[in-house]
């Protein structure tokens, strides 16, 4: 899972962006497997500094946060590559798991239909910059006042180890809710859910040995000049079940998580 806002040409929020992150990652599963060990997640954070909370460059930076799929999750990208996009990964079974290696030939991993994804999402701008708070934009279509609806669509993988991008689906958010805070600031927040509408089966075959669904729309952003403080984004499984062929006698034939994996990701307006 991953949640990772951006601020690029005077917007801050989450934006899906195609200027994907290409620093020091692991190119190969068993590469990434361990860097995971090691405590050195990749993270596509670029000008950012998680220590710190705060960002080198004001004009384009991203956070990211959660288990970033292996290797790359753009699906036509290079490996060690990740664009800036928030999503749930599976792999096929395996005979050694968290190593990257023992993929079974033949196997198969699903994520069945009517996996369901929630991200709550969290905008703080500063004492009137009511424009920047009724200004943030959805799908770059439409300016969040209401709820908001729309479809994705299935995007297959053709990257070496990853066998979709995205899972066809529906997505919906609330109507924004603005609350005044104490200081003058204003709180706008609201609920995304993303459930798919197909299921996608990863056959292990040459190197694929990993599928890939987006959990939210292509854009979640607002003006940055006209104001803000915080953009933050909290997601997580609202239900999901992956059912397997070829696994070892040993594993199960499925796997279902019910409000599991939360993962926050959260940027604020304060330069390092």
């Amino acid at each position: 899972m991953s949640a990772q806002p951006d601020e690029s040409t005077n917007y801050v929020g989450y934006d899906q962006t195609d200027n994907p992150s290409t620093g020091n990652y692991p190119t190969t599963p068993s590469k990434y497997f361990t860097a995971v060990k090691s405590g050195n997640s990749p993270q596509n954070d670029i000008h950012w500094n998680d220590s710190a909370t705060c960002y080198t460059n004001g004009a384009y930076f991203h956070n990211s946060e959660g288990s970033l799929t292996p290797v790359t999750n753009i699906s036509s990208g290079t490996n060690g590559s990740y664009a800036s996009s928030s999503g749930f990964w599976w792999s096929v079974p395996t005979t050694s798991p968290q190593t990257g290696t023992g993929y079974i030939p033949g196997s198969t991993a699903t994520l069945n239909s009517g996996a369901t994804f929630v991200t709550d999402i969290e905008v703080i701008v500063p004492q009137k910059a009511q424009y920047a708070a009724s200004h943030i934009m959805v799908n770059q279509q439409n300016y969040w006042t209401k709820e908001l609806s729309g479809k994705l669509v299935t995007i297959s993988g053709q990257a070496p180890y990853l066998a979709s991008q995205n899972v066809a689906g529906n997505w919906s958010v609330t109507a924004p809710t603005t609350t005044t805070l104490p200081d003058g600031s204003l709180k706008v927040t609201g609920t995304l859910t993303y459930t798919t509408t197909k299921s996608f089966m990863v056959t292990q075959s040459k190197t694929k040995y990993y599928g890939q669904t987006l959990i939210m729309p292509a854009t979640f952003r607002m003006i940055a000049n006209e104001g803000w403080s915080s953009f933050s984004l909290t997601s997580y499984v609202q239900s999901a079940t992956i059912t397997y062929t070829g696994q070892p006698s040993s594993s199960p034939s499925s796997t279902t998580l019910t409000n599991q994996l939360l993962t926050t990701s959260k940027v604020v307006n304060k330069r390092c």
